[in-house]
């Protein structure tokens, strides 16, 4: 069996929770990597032998412009990876996409690494952003979709937490090589290489591991998915639970199957509400960049020694802490996500960074060569913000994007909204080094009003993903469309029981908790007779498997009937 088969070369070797940590850790390597080199930057560009092979990089040579450029060329590489995979994910493969992304992330390194030169480091940081930019649109969507939805969004966040995991490793060993001056450039060219560590783990990883089973299904490679999600899953290809799975998920792609996606379909207004999902997806991810969480990661020694009057040292270990904070915080959001949900986490977020920004903006205005002391309450509101950023924001974004878009568009719309991250932090970390030197602490007040404009577009358009399986989404958007009301409302409907024909997933209360049967209906179940339904009078009753098939053609025939433009 190749390197480059679908099922990885662990075979049927490692089977339920065993892979599903192990596609939890390779995943996790993933924004491991990426955490590490949106971090490294902040303290490498403050060192003095750095400063003198590029010299361009003084932060006062033209207001920091340069500087800026040379740290936030890195997210136009970023950019241009997403939009690879908007045009060949789908085709590609979510794993093979993240495996042709770490390649040329290791290239990246390798090249910035060994840098002697401006157009060298410049060259450098862009092909590890193209690599990145892939492997952040792919790995999300592949993680989603090996992931059984009662951890879903526990997986996945735990990716962003490698996020502030990365940076904050970035940052101590930033700290740490600060003191070794002796060795000349080894002092900024180690940190730069250490993160092909991350790669080289990912890379094993991907190659080890199994591709999407959903992605299999769409592409026609039944055996092959049905033998994946048995692994996932531990079981028989009998289980009435993987038969359920698979006609589900086949139910899903029959309509568009053998189409061309086109813009219009991608994009469109139409029964799936493509254009409100996708919306929104790229909407989180550009969100969670704009409201200025990146003027600190990217020049937070910056900061600190420039902005707040701390010494080189101590400003080191003041962001070092920072970054721990982070980390602490992306934890914490973990173990709550699937509780309180995205919508109320990410509010949580905007009003916390919001309020945050105002205070340390305050702050600093009050400071003066010779009254410091606002200096210090702007220090400890810098490390409230990042713990805001980390619990509201860190990971969500990240998942959302997966869970809210349907399978026809996932690949596409997930590069797509990843793009819009990239576009947002070129944003910030070009634009925060001259507005900081041209308008000083009134920058923080303009993150402030970004940061409380997020609250009513969250609330009024973000539709809660909590708990429902990745296709059950697409019933709460067709009932909304057909009832012409906002999806907002009709998912808070379904959750507390109002649609026909779809589960009450409120968790937690025994009744209605997704995932949970009774007696009877798994008796019913494990006798392949069928399922429960709930009837316009809100009564469950059980539907056998033929009458079940006989709907569902019945309904595909009357769709296909009123939308021509979808029949296969």
């Amino acid at each position: 069996m190749g390197l480059l088969s679908h099922t990885g070369f662990l075979g049927k070797t490692v089977q339920g929770k065993a892979l599903e940590s192990l596609v939890c850790a390779t995943a996790a390597s993933g924004f491991l990597l990426f955490g590490y080199d949106q971090g490294i930057m902040s303290g490498i560009i403050t060192e003095e032998n750095f400063l003198t092979y590029f010299p361009q990089m003084e932060p006062m040579n033209k207001m920091g412009a340069i500087q800026a450029l040379v740290v936030a060329i890195y997210e136009i590489g970023c950019l241009l990876g997403s939009f690879f995979i908007i045009a060949y994910g789908d085709r590609l493969g979510r794993r093979r996409a993240v495996l042709l992304g770490v390649v040329i992330m290791l290239i990246g390194t390798a090249i910035q690494a060994s840098s002697f030169g401006m157009a060298q480091l410049i060259v450098g940081r862009i092909v590890t952003g193209v690599g990145n930019g892939m492997n952040t649109s792919s790995i999300p969507v592949w993680q989603s979709e090996m992931a059984p939805p009662k951890i879903r969004g526990f997986l996945v966040l735990f990716e962003g937490a490698l996020i502030a995991g990365g940076i904050m490793v970035s940052y101590w060993l930033n700290y740490g090589f600060f003191f070794v001056t002796q060795y000349g450039s080894f002092q900024w060219r180690f940190p730069l290489a250490f993160q092909a560590l991350f790669g080289v783990i990912l890379l094993v990883g991907i190659l080890a591991l199994p591709e999407s089973p959903k992605w299999l299904l769409k592409k026609d490679k039944d055996d092959l998915a049905i033998e994946i999600l048995c692994r996932l899953q531990k079981c028989d290809p009998d289980d009435p639970v993987i038969k359920e799975e698979v006609r589900e998920l086949k139910r899903v792609t029959a309509i568009t199957k053998n189409q061309k996606l086109t813009l219009k379909e991608f994009y469109g207004a139409g029964p799936e509400m493509n254009r409100w999902r996708v919306t929104i997806a790229y909407t989180s991810q550009l969100f969670q960049q704009i409201g200025g969480t990146n003027l600190v990661t990217y020049y937070a020694t910056t900061v600190f020694e420039d902005s707040l009057g701390f010494s080189p040292s101590l400003a080191r270990l003041l962001t070092a802490c920072y970054g721990t904070l982070y980390l602490a915080a992306a934890i914490v959001a973990l173990f709550i996500v699937d509780h309180y949900g995205r919508r109320k986490m990410m509010i949580l977020g905007a009003a916390g960074m919001g309020i945050s920004s105002l205070v340390i903006g305050a702050c600093l205005s009050q400071v003066t060569p010779t009254y410091t002391a606002p200096a210090y309450v702007a220090t400890v509101f810098i490390f409230i913000f990042i713990a805001f950023f980390a619990v509201g924001w860190l990971g969500i974004t990240w998942l959302y994007p997966a869970e809210v878009t349907p399978l026809r568009i996932r690949a596409e719309a997930n590069g797509l909204s990843t793009s819009f991250n990239w576009l947002g932090n070129y944003a910030v970390v070009q634009l925060a080094p001259i507005m900081i030197y041209s308008i000083s602490w009134k920058t923080y007040f303009v993150f402030m009003c970004i940061n409380f404009a997020f609250i009513p577009v969250i609330y009024f358009t973000f539709v809660e993903t909590k708990g429902y399986p990745l296709e059950q989404l697409d019933e709460i958007f067709e009932e909304a469309y057909e009832k012409g009301e906002n999806p907002v409302w009709t998912e808070r409907r379904v959750r507390k029981g109002g649609k026909n024909g779809v589960r009450n997933v409120e968790e937690g209360k025994g009744k209605g908790k997704e995932g949970t049967l009774s007696e009877d209906e798994k008796v019913e179940r494990g006798n392949g007779g069928g399922n429960w339904r709930e009837g316009p009078d809100g009564q469950r009753f059980f539907e056998p498997e033929v009458e079940r098939q006989k709907a569902e053609e019945e309904e595909f025939e009357d769709r296909t009937d009123r939308y021509p433009a979808v029949r296969p």
